[in-house]
C-alpha cells in the first residue's frame, strides 16, 4: 500500500524520559492520523527496535514508522548516534523530528546535518503540545499528498520544512 493511500502515519517515540513519553501520548490522542506504534528509552533501543521492524529489509513491516519524535539527550546512545545510523541506512521515508529542550545552534546545525528533518523545542503545555502533534501531522498529510513518481518518491516539501514555531538553521 501506498503511502499517499493511507489514513493512518506510524509514530515511534524515543525518549528517555517516561513523562515526556506520556505527555506525548496525551497530545497525539487529539491527531486523528497519529497511531504510536513504539516507545523507546535509549538509542540502542530506538536502533534494534527499527532493525526489527525492517529498517534493514526496506521498512515494508507494517509496524515501520512514518514519523520518528527523537529526544537528542538520551542514555546509551544519544539522538545524535541514532540520527547517523539511520543516515548509514538511507532511510528516507522516515521523517525525523529531534524534539530537545536545547536551542544551541551547534546542536540544531548538527542534528539537520545528520539528517533530521525538523527541529522542535519540547513544548511544556499542553495546548503547544498538541499544537505541535498536529502540525506534525498535517505535515505528513501534506508531505504524501505531494510525493511525486518523477522525483523518486521523495517529497516535495523541501527539507527543513517547519510546521510549527521552530528553529531552523541554514
Amino acid at each position: 500500500m501506498s503511502r499517499q493511500a493511507r489514513d493512518i502515519f506510524r509514530v515511534l517515540i524515543a525518549d528517555d524520559s517516561a513523562d515526556d513519553r506520556f505527555l506525548l501520548r496525551t497530545a497525539m490522542r487529539r491527531a486523528n492520523r497519529l497511531q504510536i506504534v513504539a516507545e523507546t528509552a535509549d538509542g540502542d533501543e530506538t536502533i534494534a527496535w527499527l532493525r526489527r521492524t525492517g529498517a534493514r529489509r526496506g521498512h515494508d513491516d507494517a509496524a515501520f514508522p512514518d514519523l520518528l519524535l527523537l529526544d537528542l539527550k538520551m542514555p546509551v546512545r544519544d539522538g545524535f548516534a541514532v540520527l547517523k545510523w539511520l543516515r548509514e541506512q538511507q532511510l528516507s521515508r522516515l521523517t525525523v523530528v529531534v524534539l530537545t529542550e536545547s536551542m544551541e545552534p551547534d546542536g540544531i546545525r548538527r542534528a539537520l546535518e545528520l539528517g533530521a528533518d525538523l527541529f522542535q523545542v519540547k513544548p511544556r503545555l499542553h495546548n503547544e503540545r498538541v499544537a505541535m502533534v498536529l502540525a506534525l501531522e498535517q505535515y505528513l498529510v501534506t508531505a504524501a499528498l505531494v510525493t511525486s513518481p518523477r522525483n523518486g518518491g521523495e517529497s516535495a516539501i523541501s527539507r527543513p520544512y517547519l510546521p510549527c514555531p521552530a528553529v531552523s538553521i541554514p
